[in-house]
């Protein structure tokens, strides 16, 4: 059978289009605006560094990462030249010359898996996965907003700021609930309804996506049917189509274009089609074109390509055809894969690191990309 890929070693792809939104400056930044990063080593002790190639090559650091230490969360703000990263344990650092330098802003003295979302007015929002609250960052000020009742609701796995509204947050809970907050994530309340009448009394939430753009969009990731899509903020929800019908599929990670909220990614394992040894042994990534009402493979496990469950998934800001997505360990190191859906081509860049867990991208310098790195050893 053809791979749905054509493997190209080195040439990069090209990008094209402009994020809507992207490198908006603020009002206290009037007159500034995102700039590519002027320096040859990234003062730093070795956790986050960028790339003006795919990956191919990356700017060496001052300081050496010890183990053990993952990058979970890597974002580009608003606010022109400044980025925020932060790792399992919950130490928060900063950047304000485009990735050069980073410095610690806070500790949040909490093991976990930690996700930043930036709002358009330059502020950001920390959070962990399965938490029941949020840390709101604005310059150096870090504020801890009161808990929400994650006993009932289930603790968040994933959190978004409306792109027109930077104090208004959703989020999606592990029980499939639906949180909204209009006041900065001082409070939250729940809306709709939880999608997982199909799924089953053993259900397993792995991710969701809630469009900036469409707030009211949402896809989840899920275990036994795959994915849920409602376009209605959660009132009401739709199974996705998926493989064949009746097919037994888990859904790991979702991960939406953030200039066409109609592309949707899922990287998933489709359990029957392993089971009679249907290609890649199941293990693929999806796109949807239609909000995630149906899925199609664009990549498989196989070759030079491992797909693993809830690997990172990172769509292009630039040209929504174009995908990132990767697999690491310690003994086999780090390919970050380049995939362009339009043309199937593929490009693989390799690294000596044990993992990328996170990606971020230079809103004014197309080629800049960020990189948050694992050490295990």
């Amino acid at each position: 059978m053809k791979s749905l890929v054509t493997l190209i070693a080195t040439a990069g792809i090209g990008l094209s289009l402009f994020p809507g939104t992207a490198g908006a400056a603020t009002s206290a930044d009037a007159g500034s605006a995102w700039r590519q990063p002027n320096c040859k080593t990234v003062e730093g002790d070795g956790s986050v560094s960028f790339t003006r190639d795919g990956g191919r090559s990356v700017a060496p650091t001052t300081g050496v990462m010890r183990p053990v230490k993952y990058v979970m969360g890597l974002e580009a703000l608003a606010r022109p030249n400044q980025l925020l990263a932060v790792d399992d344990r919950g130490q928060l650092e900063r950047s304000i010359d485009a990735g050069c330098s980073w410095s610690t802003l806070a500790s949040l003295s909490r093991f976990g898996h930690w996700s930043i979302s930036p709002a358009s007015d330059g502020t950001a929002y920390v959070w962990n996965f399965r938490g029941d609250r949020v840390y709101r960052v604005d310059g150096e000020l870090v504020s801890k907003e009161p808990a929400f009742d994650a006993e009932r609701l289930g603790g968040l796995v994933t959190l978004t700021v409306d792109q027109r509204k930077p104090g208004h947050l959703r989020g999606v809970t592990e029980e499939g609930q639906v949180l909204d907050s209009r006041d900065s994530g001082r409070s939250f309340r729940s809306i709709g309804a939880v999608p997982v009448k199909e799924a089953g009394p053993n259900f397993l939430l792995y991710d969701a996506k809630v469009a900036p753009s469409r707030p009211n969009d949402i896809v989840v990731g899920i275990s036994d049917v795959g994915a849920f899509t409602s376009h209605n903020g959660g009132r009401t929800w739709r199974r996705t189509k998926i493989g064949q019908a009746g097919d037994k599929v888990n859904g790991f990670t979702v991960a939406m274009s953030p200039i066409d909220p109609r592309i949707v990614y899922l990287q998933a394992l489709n359990v029957t089609e392993m089971d009679r040894g249907g290609r890649g042994g199941g293990r693929h990534l999806y796109r949807s074109a239609d909000g995630g009402r149906s899925f199609r493979p664009v990549a498989d496990q196989g070759g030079e390509v491992t797909i693993t469950n809830g690997g990172l998934v990172k769509p292009s800001p630039w040209n929504r055809d174009v995908v990132y997505f990767e697999y690491g360990d310690p003994v086999y190191r780090t390919s970050l894969y380049t995939l362009n859906t339009r043309t199937r081509e593929l490009s693989i860049a390799r690294n000596p690191h044990d993992s990328i867990k996170s990606i971020a991208f230079n809103p004014g310098a197309r080629d800049v990309m960020y990189l948050g790195f694992v050490e295990e050893r």
